[in-house]
């Protein structure tokens, strides 16, 4: 994938783009260990820590729709512009830096080869961080980002609110099994969770930010590259 084009000017600093994500990925994790408690009882802190699918849809029945909207909306767009900067002023340094936090899934190779043609329609139907980074790194230009950035996750909630209200009674029996039983799921996301992190070891974002800081700037050194200057792509690019 090419560098975007950007305008010279000021360039946002490398640790005030992934200390917030660093401190999202280990909320989310702590979150995901004691899911099954706060899924029952405080489902919008719940989907504010960590927004998966699962806790979308079982917040869903238990809160009215302008909360699930409001706080499922700021959370998932919290990182979404951090991920694109970071592909639009690292291009394919912090591609190559995804790729192996990832590991060996192929997602982003994947992915990156239907972005010259589909990029707008990945983004809007799937505006996780590392397509938004794609984004970003293809030279998406900040106005279509942000337009499909906003519609798809949008459109993601309306979807679970509706699924939510469509399986209310069968969403509401699961709630109770997992409150009946809160404890021993959260000693079973507990050792989940151990096990993923350590399965992931040095490619997971849960560590210091100056180790990922020098991470992506020693792959962009590694590719030959220097980090683009400006604040995003320029308005040439609004055609992909």
């Amino acid at each position: 994938m090419s560098e975007p084009a950007t305008p010279v000017g000021r360039r946002i600093p490398l640790p005030v783009l992934v200390t917030p994500i660093v401190i999202l990925s280990v909320v989310s994790m702590i979150a995901d260990v004691i899911g099954p408690g706060l899924i029952t009882e405080r489902p919008l802190l719940q989907m504010f820590f960590n927004p998966r699918n699962r806790y979308l849809l079982l917040a869903s029945p238990q809160v009215d729709a302008v909360p699930f909207l409001l706080v499922g909306f700021t959370r998932l767009v919290l990182t979404d512009p951090l991920f694109y900067l970071l592909g639009a002023q690292y291009g394919e340094g912090a591609l190559r830096w995804a790729e192996r936090k990832l590991g060996d899934t192929g997602f982003i190779a994947g992915v990156e080869r239907f972005f010259a043609r589909f990029g707008s329609v990945i983004v809007l139907l799937a505006p996780s961080g590392y397509v938004c980074l794609l984004a970003g790194a293809a030279g998406m230009s900040v106005r279509r980002f942000l337009t499909l950035n906003v519609t798809g996750t949008l459109g993601r909630l309306l979807l679970f609110r509706l699924l939510g209200e469509t399986f209310k009674d069968e969403l509401f029996a699961v709630l109770g099994f997992i409150q009946r039983y809160q404890w021993w799921l959260i000693g079973l996301s507990f050792v989940v969770v151990t096990l993923q992190s350590r399965k992931k070891g040095d490619t997971g974002t849960a560590r210091p930010p100056s180790q990922i800081e020098a991470e992506i700037e020693a792959e962009v050194e590694a590719t030959g590259q220097g980090p683009t200057a400006g604040d995003g792509p320029g308005p040439s690019d609004d055609r992909r």
